[in-house]
């Protein structure tokens, strides 16, 4: 029996996304902001560092609350003891201890701001940890996996697809998204924060740009990469049903919204006063990463034989 989604059901589709991209995004984007400031020799970058790996905290704590949760209601003991796992243990095991231990360095890594004062190298290496070597590398073994159960041998010259198969923009796509999504997220983290923290004017007259920057230029190149992947699959799949196109055009006309918004933080001269310009860069990008998830689910629905329901069909029967 085919699942139909409630018209309410699309505004829980932006708190995953939310999730994820703090999860992901935030820690780079407080990494590079450390880094910043270690070469600036100024403190406000480290600041800005410092909120961003408090949000990037607690969004791995929700997510390890909520795969708890689920493991906890999805997961059956025949799973464990099915030939897939059995056969690919150490790939289960190593794909869930990446990450988790990614988030005990980034623990660390958050809680030791203190004592970056005085070895500021050891804990940059130790936000290196959090993001490269371990969660960042999750996606290496993900990748690889990916390429690995398709069935053709390595020394098959498909096992690796060509440049232009859809692909590579798909596996390209989420890492700008992150930083995208997250570095709109820290935003409004700065608006919620801005009583508790109150670390001066000069700082947020610093700090809304740096992340309005953030947000903007990832925007342009989530774009780059939206355009690569259209590209690909143009001459393959018929993108132009209502379906596709209609979420897909509503995704890039949010994507345009957010980033102006952005640049407009980031050029003011006293940014705290956008107040609803920064919530609105968040909800934006949000929403396209949500209407995005759709057009693309929509696309494997239609041509890859999926069956994920989503909300587009019962809105089109409403508009058309």
């Amino acid at each position: 029996m085919e699942l139909i989604l409630p018209f309410w059901a699309f505004a829980l589709l932006p708190l995953p996304l939310l999730i994820a991209s703090i999860f992901w995004g935030a820690p780079a984007i407080a990494l590079v902001s450390e880094l910043i400031g270690l070469i600036s020799g100024k403190p406000f970058p480290a600041r800005a560092a410092r909120q961003m790996s408090r949000l990037a905290l607690g969004g791995h704590v929700l997510f390890w609350l909520i795969a708890a949760i689920c493991a906890v209601a999805v997961v059956s003991p025949t799973l464990w003891r099915s030939g897939f796992v059995v056969d690919n243990s150490l790939l289960v095991m190593t794909g869930a201890a990446l990450p988790f231990f990614g988030s005990l360095a980034l623990a660390g890594y958050d809680l030791g701001w203190k004592m970056a004062r005085e070895r500021k190298i050891i804990h940059f290496l130790l936000g290196c940890v959090a993001n490269l070597t371990i969660k960042y590398g999750y996606w290496a073994l993900a990748l690889m996996g990916l390429l690995y159960f398709r069935n053709v041998g390595l020394d098959s010259p498909a096992f690796l697809p060509p440049w232009g198969s859809a692909l590579w923009p798909l596996v390209m796509l989420w890492l700008p998204l992150s930083l995208y999504l997250a570095a709109g997220a820290g935003l409004c983290y700065l608006l919620l924060r801005r009583n508790a923290d109150d670390w001066g004017r000069d700082y947020y007259r610093f700090a809304a740009p740096f992340l309005a920057k953030w947000h903007a230029i990832l925007g342009v190149v989530v774009l780059v990469v939206l355009v690569w992947l259209y590209a690909s699959l143009k001459g393959v799949f018929n993108l132009h049903l209502p379906q596709i196109s209609y979420a897909g055009i509503a995704a890039v006309a949010c994507l345009g919204l957010s980033v102006s918004l952005a640049l407009l933080v980031g050029t003011s001269e006293n940014p705290m006063r956008l107040k609803v310009s920064m919530v609105a860069t968040a909800v934006l990008s949000l929403v396209h990463g949500s209407l995005l998830l759709v057009a693309i689910l929509e696309t494997f629905n239609r041509y890859l034989g999926w069956s994920v329901p989503t909300f587009m069909p019962e809105l089109l029967r409403v508009i058309l």
